[in-house]
């Protein structure tokens, strides 16, 4: 009997447990984003972002709270588990706020005005992005990650404003509305060889904020900076600086042997929390994976430093490893956070501790240590050591006096030993998102890859990830889901589509198959329709802005990512040359006039956008290549740095735009043209070359 009475006793503790833990699911138990799901057994009352939240708002007048994160950042897993985990925190949001959880890579419309907002109120941005907003959105205080006092200290002090000095809170609200609304761009009119003058001024200008030493901008922290790399790599070629040059050498080599980049499992971390490319912050993210992809490409076109080469290689085997899906689309992130014993330990997945490693690697130990600095110079924390290469492989050569290709396999041995090791530890938690607009960066990087080296693995992948997207996220109609588990399925984002223009035309000179180019220009009509706006040369952010407290939202700056409309210039612009349309060339043109201002005033934000003018200003070359080795040769011109060249190809004779009557029977023709005016063909590339160098 007594144990029958346990026996029941226990089955009631078993339900009750059951029933209190589904009694604080709150609204976001349901939602597919695993960063929302991370905080659906919060005590806060959490409602994902939609006219529901925001109109029970309206209805008990009560301010909104958003906060904005991602799976991957680690202050957000911070703020959660000390913050939003607390019932006494949880009792003053749910009494006061209607409280939101936004997850920033699927809704990057409200991130990024959001954001803007926190900018303009406190001069700096990050995440988590804690906003408290008035009950139509309008945002009234900002703030990133903070200590649990202090927020409820906050929490107290806004609710009493809004509810002792409203018109002063409402009137601070619409002060920062105004700051925020789209600045008038006034058109700025140069003739080419004067926008080529003044792009060149402005690269010289914002040159002098770089980092001479370490490369990358002098700044206390080190970021990829991707749209930054591209355009020095590109303003070095046509302006002939070297110093251009030697700073993206410089920067991309400190890159590939610093602490940012996984020396074990490839793949580069997000950033570094110093200025020497050491330590880390440790979450990955495709978008940075797939950017670099295209840098390290044209670099490696650019000198052939096999240093490039290489690093392309090991992002490749980290993608197709870690984050390809089995219907070969792409993650978006794994986590810096790893969960050892129910406590979150930021990069303890990949660094390493002394004597782990010497007891791994035995006899190689003294060339790998000193190699990856294994000591005070490559030491991190706790008795961690995190990778760091210094020196050029022939400093090793000389002081072990072995040959290059004896090092290489002493260093490959010893980093697949310490992987096999790594394998075992608790990993870092990957976010299984995808995202539309990523997959295509990368499909975009693919392609530079397989240009830049004719590795056909690179371009095999570029059309797996492509045909998955077109397969799952695109309908018949060309409307394109932002990712497979937003909740709004019917909201389209102008980087979805502008990015995928960008990567089908990418295709289209990898393969020359002209319907890439037919893809390209149906996307792009039907971003127009979707997007344009009748008062602004530019397109809008998103296609349904109806919860956004501004107006037409329109994003020009270029960040992590470029500016999607930096990105729908650059492809109306080359999708001119490929189908002739003029009325693409004046509409990339008119983008192009009215951010100058902007470009210039601004040049470290705009980045992609200085890239994308030096196209518009003067000599952009088409090359045409023609007859039976049409493929070969356009193959060699395109494995070298030509950033101001596009080019076509047909082994038979065409009718499509720029193909049509170049082609001469038992011939092989290159035609060089600039401004609608075409050299005599040649049938040699180096003759081709020349005349570009003429």
């Amino acid at each position: 009997m007594l144990t029958k009475k346990i026996f029941c006793c226990s089955i009631l503790l078993l339900f009750s447990t059951i029933i209190l833990s589904q009694e604080r699911m709150n609204k976001l138990a349901n939602q597919k984003s695993l960063y929302l799901k991370q905080h659906s057994t919060n005590p806060v009352d959490w409602m994902p972002w939609g006219s529901e939240a925001l109109d029970l708002a309206k209805q008990e007048n009560k301010l909104v709270l958003i906060s904005v994160g991602y799976s991957s950042c680690h202050w957000c897993h911070v703020m959660e588990e000390e913050t939003f985990s607390n019932s006494e925190v949880a009792e003053v949001m749910n009494s006061n706020f209607i409280n939101i959880k936004v997850d920033r890579e699927e809704r990057p419309d409200v991130d990024e005005l959001y954001m803007k907002s926190l900018v303009l109120m406190t001069g700096s941005g990050g995440w988590p992005m804690n906003i408290i907003a008035l009950p139509d959105g309008s945002p009234i205080w900002g703030g990133t990650y903070l200590p649990k006092t202090n927020w409820m200290s906050v929490l107290v002090q806004i609710d009493e404003l809004f509810k002792k000095r409203f018109n002063d809170v409402q009137d601070y609200a619409n002060k920062l509305k105004k700051g925020l609304q789209q600045e008038n761009m006034i058109q700025v009119k140069l003739e080419s060889e004067e926008l080529f003058e003044k792009i060149k001024e402005t690269s010289s200008s914002s040159f002098e904020f770089t980092d001479k030493l370490n490369g990358g901008l002098k700044t206390s922290q080190k970021f990829h900076l991707p749209s930054m790399l591209n355009f020095f790599l590109r303003a070095g070629y046509q302006f002939e600086e070297k110093k251009y040059h030697n700073h993206v050498n410089l920067t991309l080599k400190n890159i590939a042997f610093g602490g940012i980049n996984d020396h074990v499992g490839g793949g580069l971390h997000r950033y570094t929390v110093d200025s020497i490319w050491h330590v880390p912050h440790f979450e990955k993210m495709l978008y940075d994976n797939a950017q670099m992809l295209s840098v390290f490409s044209k670099a490696y076109k650019s000198n052939n430093d096999l240093l490039y080469k290489d690093q392309l290689e090991k992002i490749f085997n980290f993608i197709e490893r870690d984050l390809t899906s089995s219907e070969n689309l792409i993650y978006s992130s794994i986590s810096a956070i790893t969960e050892i014993n129910n406590k979150k330990v930021e990069g303890d997945f990949y660094v390493w501790n002394k004597n782990e490693i010497k007891n791994t690697l035995k006899d190689n130990y003294e060339i790998f240590s000193e190699y990856f600095n294994i000591n005070e110079f490559g030491y991190w924390e706790k008795d961690k050591y995190i990778l760091k290469r210094e020196k050029d492989n022939s400093y090793f050569t000389k002081k072990f006096k072995i040959s290059n290709d004896k090092l290489e396999k002493i260093l490959s041995k010893s980093l697949i030993d310490l992987n096999v090791i790594r394998e075992k530890r608790v990993k870092p938690e990957i976010d299984k998102k995808v995202i539309t607009s990523w997959n295509a960066l990368t499909v975009i990087g693919l392609n530079d890859a397989f240009e830049a080296t004719g590795d056909k693995k690179y371009l095999k992948m570029a059309l797996e990830i492509t045909e998955a997207i077109e397969d799952n996220l695109i309908d018949d109609k060309l409307n394109i889901k932002r990712s497979l588990s937003i909740s709004d399925e019917k909201i389209q984002f102008l980087e979805d589509y502008s990015y995928l223009i960008s990567a089908y035309l990418g295709l289209y000179q990898s393969t020359f198959d002209y319907e890439w180019i037919e893809k390209a220009e149906a996307l792009t009509n039907k971003s127009i329709e979707i997007f344009s706006v009748s008062d602004s040369s530019f397109f809008k952010f998103s296609s349904d802005q109806s919860l956004l407290f501004t107006g037409n939202f329109i994003d020009l700056r270029d960040g992590v990512i470029p500016s999607a409309n930096s990105i729908m210039s650059n492809n109306l612009f080359m999708l001119s040359h490929y189908t002739g349309n003029r009325d693409y060339l004046n509409k990339g043109d008119l983008m192009i006039k009215s951010a100058l201002n902007k470009i210039m005033s601004e040049p470290l934000d705009y980045m992609n956008w200085l890239n994308v003018a030096l196209s518009y200003s003067k000599n952009f070359y088409e090359i045409v290549v023609t007859g039976k080795d049409a493929y070969k040769m356009s193959d060699e011109i395109k494995s070298r740095y030509l950033p101001n060249v596009l080019i076509a190809a047909s082994k038979k004779d065409s009718k499509e735009y720029l193909l049509n009557n170049r082609y001469v029977k038992g011939e092989n023709l290159i035609y060089v043209c600039v401004n609608n005016s075409c050299k005599f063909p040649v049938n040699k590339v180096t003759e081709a070359l020349k005349i570009l160098n003429d």
